[in-house]
């Protein structure tokens, strides 16, 4: 892009995105800047909130175009290893986008040995998926409806759910970790586990509503045969972080499922939202797949079971995930730890090592990263680490690419979408950052262009019995790097 249109960039209303575009364009050389700290009141507003400055590592450094002839970098403890939390996930969207491109689409086949005849598949129907992210009980009846459109009416065999494409997940390899909440909630829906054949991101939602007899428990978009049954007591006091206290059980008997919600549940929170993890999803792709091809007028009496496919299966319909541009706002907007996981392993593969590959992917980009450790791609770990200033240098050369774009918009919008939508009010709305949150850490990296039109690649990892006061000093922080003039 030439200059004329960069420095046009800083006043027209397409500001923000033409500067990105010539941010992009821009020398990948990393200059050398001069370093500052902090100001006093971005220190200060930590300690007021009763954290350490000690236990935060911040850093900012400018990217160009710059507004001024000797731009410099801000650092709090820049260089500190810390718990990157959910901030993790920025790293897994610029590799996932380097190793599969912005416009790959997971696959998801429907398959048999041979072509039905007047309408009768005589053998099994196998439904192979690669790990797509997102695939819906909606996309499963679009896939059915267009089987019974090709003829397809009766399956005289078994349905093979085939997630051989990556590598089982056992069920206590769960981490004990939350991305927003505290610890020692298995049954909550950021739990839910990686599977090639995901189904309604592994999760669902119940709507608690207590009444004079107690309190009612609802499922929302479930199959027709679960049942949901409350065994939680109304208490007094208040509204806190009662999701904690409560256990979810799972019964299969014969075609029926039965959800059991145990706990105690405080009458002052009103009716509220709980979404839950679906631990075995074969049940859930049974129960939806028996009662659509029902209802689009299918016959089948056979057995719904895992299994594999056999080599020289046909296929009879595929369905194509949105492309990995579109999935990766879903995943960073909301922090979805499930997608995340779900971008690893497609990079990966079901034998790779992810933080080998990740670090090695960084080097290769001349980012130090000599002891940082990605455990896995979500963030959902207590183990990951990463300092600020590398953090600040990924997101510098993420600026430098082609697919920058791509990588920009899947960040939350401060102050207006995902899980920026209470916050960051303060700068106006020109901020683009990933947030993380676990048990004691508060994290957030991104970027933010302040008032004179100067674009900054920001990372603050606090880690702190008090990270959950971390906003307000956080903000603070955010809101200093904006108004500098």
């Amino acid at each position: 892009m030439n200059k004329p249109v960069c420095r046009a960039a800083k006043t027209s209303s397409l500001a923000a995105l033409l500067l990105i575009f010539c941010m992009s364009a821009a020398q990948a050389v990393k200059p050398l800047y001069e370093e500052r700290p902090f100001s006093a009141p971005v220190i200060q507003a930590f300690k007021q909130a009763g954290i350490d400055p000690k236990d935060v590592t911040a850093y900012a450094e400018p990217l160009p175009p710059f507004t001024t002839r000797r731009p410099h970098s801000y650092s709090m403890g820049g260089d500190a290893l810390a718990n990157p939390a959910s901030v993790t996930k920025v790293f897994t969207t610029g590799l996932a986008l380097d190793k599969l491109g912005p416009t790959y689409r997971f696959k998801t086949d429907f398959q048999a040995l041979d072509k039905p005849v007047d309408g009768v598949l005589n053998g099994s129907l196998y439904i192979r998926g690669n790990g797509n992210p997102a695939f819906k009980t909606s996309d499963l009846w679009s896939a059915l409806r267009q089987l019974r459109s090709d003829g397809l009416t009766t399956i005289n065999g078994d349905v093979v759910l085939d997630r051989s494409a990556f590598k089982p997940v056992k069920d206590d390899d769960a981490p004990g970790d939350s991305d927003e909440f505290d610890d020692d909630a298995p049954y909550r829906a950021y739990h839910a586990q990686p599977d090639a054949l995901l189904l309604n991101y592994g999760a669902m939602s119940l709507n608690i509503v207590p009444g004079q007899g107690g309190v009612k428990v609802v499922g929302q978009e479930v199959p027709a045969h679960w049942a949901f049954v409350s065994e939680m007591r109304l208490v007094q006091g208040g509204c806190g972080a009662w999701k904690n206290g409560l256990s979810v059980d799972y019964r299969k008997s014969g075609g029926d499922v039965v959800v059991t919600v145990k706990g105690n549940y405080p009458a002052r929170c009103g009716e509220s939202r709980l979404p839950i993890r679906i631990p075995n999803q074969d049940w859930l792709w049974e129960s939806w797949f028996r009662e659509i091809w029902t209802e689009l007028g299918g016959q089948f009496k056979g057995r719904v079971l895992t299994g594999t496919t056999p080599s020289g299966a046909l296929s009879l319909y595929a369905v194509y995930s949105d492309p990995l541009s579109d999935l990766i706002k879903l995943m960073n907007k909301y922090s979805s730890n499930v997608m995340a996981r779900h971008l690893e392993l497609a990079v990966t593969g079901p034998a790779g090592d992810f933080n080998q590959i990740m670090k090695g992917w960084l080097a290769s980009n001349d980012i130090r990263n000599t002891d940082w450790v990605f455990e896995n791609g979500s963030g959902l770990t207590r183990n990951n680490r990463i300092d600020a200033r590398g953090l600040t240098d990924y997101l510098a050369y993420m600026a430098t690419r082609s697919d920058f774009p791509d990588f920009l918009a899947s960040l939350p919008h401060a102050g207006v979408d995902g899980t920026l939508y209470r916050h960051v009010k303060n700068i106006d709305g020109y901020g683009y950052l990933k947030t993380g949150s676990l048990n004691g850490v508060k994290t957030i990296g991104g970027y933010v262009r302040d008032v004179n039109g100067q674009w900054w690649a920001v990372g603050v990892m606090v880690r702190s019995p008090k990270a959950y006061a971390a906003w307000k000093p956080i903000e603070n922080l955010l809101e200093t790097l904006y108004q500098k003039d």
